[in-house]
């Protein structure tokens, strides 16, 4: 069976009061349950935790912090168009999706 999995990854940064940065990711999984599918996903996030140092000198680490949700994938058979995941929003969430990212940066 099919699952994606949402993983949320932060960055810490030796930085002086920056606004947190987080990224979500969303993983696709075979696996035989949700409890299998998440065990996976959470291996998986261990191991894609870095660092490195960015344009301005700042050490940049992204630790991963926890699966946010294991969805499961309702198709069968993996194939062009296939739906992987979906979810409903509020308003709220709409707007936070449509403001882009560098617009919410430049305060």
């Amino acid at each position: 069976m099919w699952f994606t999995a949402s993983l949320l990854f932060y960055a810490e940064r030796n930085a002086p009061r920056e606004e947190s940065l987080w990224e979500e990711e969303i993983v696709l999984f075979e696996a035989e349950d949700e409890m299998a599918a998440t065990s996976k996903a959470e291996a998986h996030g261990r191991s894609h935790e870095h660092e490195y140092t960015n344009d301005k000198g700042q050490l940049v680490r992204w630790v991963f912090k926890h699966v946010e949700r294991i969805c499961p994938v309702e198709s069968t058979a993996l194939v062009d168009g296939t739906e992987l995941f979906s979810r409903f929003l509020k308003d709220s969430e709409v707007q936070s999706l449509l403001t882009g990212f560098e617009d919410s940066t430049e305060r």
